[in-house]
C-alpha cells in the first residue's frame, strides 16, 4: 500500500503510558508519549520512540510520515497498520491460526522480591531484568533476586551502560552459581567484534538488541550462539531463532510483537521456540487496553478478542485527529 495515500488519510491519537517504576539504567521513571495511528484501510499501528536507546524523537516520526518518507519506527507502523487494515477487512483476528510463544517475566530496575514471588506463583520461571551499571549493588540484588525463587534462570540487560572492563568485572563478581543460572546479558556494552570476543571467552552468554552496523560480523565462535532480540516495532525481518520483545509500548504495540512471533514461530518444533518477552503491559500503570488484555499476566499472553490486532471497541471510540 503507498505511504502518500497513507499519508492524506492517516489519522492519530496520542497516548501516554505511566511507568510503575524506572525503566531501564538509560530510561527513568518518567511518562511515555505515543500516538496510535489509523490508516484508510481501517488498520491500526503503535508508534512510540525510545529517544534514550537511539531513537529519533517521535515528532520527527510523525514529521517523517507526514512529508510521505516515514523513518524506521513509521515504516514499521505502516506495515502494522497494513496487515492490520487487511484482517479487519475480512473480519478476522491477525492471531488466527497462530500459536503465540511463552514469555519470560519482565522486571524493571525497581523490582522487588515480593514482586518476583508474585511472578514466580503465576508461572514464570525466567525473568529478564534491567539493571544499573553499579556493579556491586548489581550482583548483590541479583544474587538476593535469584534467591526467592531459586528454580528460576535469569536475563540480564545492562543496555549498552558499561566499558569492557566494568562487563569482564561483572562477570567475575557473580559467584559461580549464579553464573549458571544466566541465560544471557543482554547489551553490556556496545558491540566490538573483539570486545564481544573477550566477553564469550570468558564464559558469558550473550546477547544483541542494540544495533550494529552489520550483523554478518557478530561473533558465534563457542559453544553457545549469541542471542538476537528482536522487536517488531523496530526491526523488519530476522533470521535463526530470535527472542522476538515488545516495544514497551501501548497494548496495541504489544499485540503487534505477539503478532510477529507467533507468525515467525508457528509450525517451528517446541524446543526450537524461545521465551520471548511480550506480556510486558503490567510494567505501566492499567489502562483501558492493557485491562482488556488482563493484568493477572502469566506466560501465555493473552491475546485480546475482535479483529485484526484486536480491542475494536476501545479503539473505535478513541479521539482521532487527522495527521
Amino acid at each position: 500500500m503507498a505511504v502518500k495515500c497513507f499519508n492524506r488519510c492517516m489519522h492519530y491519537t496520542p497516548y501516554t503510558l505511566y511507568p510503575v517504576g524506572a525503566m531501564s539504567a538509560r530510561a527513568a521513571a518518567q511518562p511515555r508519549e505515543g500516538v496510535l495511528l489509523r490508516g484508510d484501510n481501517g488498520g491500526y499501528a503503535c508508534l512510540q520512540a525510545w529517544p534514550e536507546l537511539g531513537d529519533s524523537p517521535l515528532e520527527y516520526e510523525l514529521d517523517a510520515l507526514r512529508e510521505g518518507n516515514p523513518m524506521r519506527l513509521g515504516a514499521r507502523a505502516l506495515k502494522c497498520m497494513e496487515l492490520d487494515g487487511e484482517a479487519r477487512a475480512k473480519g478476522v483476528s491477525l492471531f488466527e491460526g497462530l500459536s503465540v510463544p511463552r514469555s519470560y517475566a519482565t522486571l524493571t530496575v525497581s523490582a522487588t522480591p515480593a514482586q518476583v514471588y508474585n511472578l514466580h506463583q503465576r508461572g514464570f520461571r525466567v525473568g529478564k531484568i534491567k539493571v544499573i551499571p553499579k556493579l556491586a549493588a548489581t550482583v548483590e540484588r541479583l544474587v538476593n533476586l535469584a534467591a526467592m525463587v531459586p528454580d528460576w534462570k535469569w536475563r540480564v540487560d545492562f543496555n549498552c551502560t558499561l566499558s569492557q572492563e566494568e562487563a569482564l568485572q561483572f562477570w567475575d563478581m557473580l559467584p559461580e552459581a549464579m553464573r549458571q543460572r544466566i541465560d544471557f546479558v543482554e547489551d553490556p556494552c556496545y558491540y566490538d567484534v573483539d570486545v564481544w570476543q573477550s566477553l564469550q571467552d570468558a564464559g558469558m552468554p550473550l546477547a544483541y538488541d542494540m544495533p550494529v552496523q552489520n550483523e554478518s560480523i557478530i561473533p558465534a565462535r563457542t559453544s553457545k550462539p549469541m542471542m538476537r532480540i528482536v522487536k517488531p516495532a523496530r526491526h523488519q525481518s530476522t533470521t535463526g531463532l530470535p527472542v522476538f520483545t515488545t516495544y514497551m509500548d501501548h497494548p496495541l504495540g504489544q499485540c503487534w510483537a505477539a503478532y510477529n512471533a507467533a507468525r515467525f514461530y508457528t509450525g517451528k518444533p517446541a524446543e526450537e521456540v524461545p521465551l520471548c518477552g511480550l506480556v510486558t503491559h503490567h510494567v505501566f500503570r492499567p489502562n483501558a487496553f492493557s485491562e482488556a488484555l488482563g493484568m493477572d499476566i502469566t506466560p501465555e499472553f493473552p491475546v485480546p478478542k475482535g479483529t485484526g490486532l484486536g480491542f475494536d471497541e476501545l479503539l473505535a471510540a478513541l479521539p482521532w485527529k487527522k495527521l
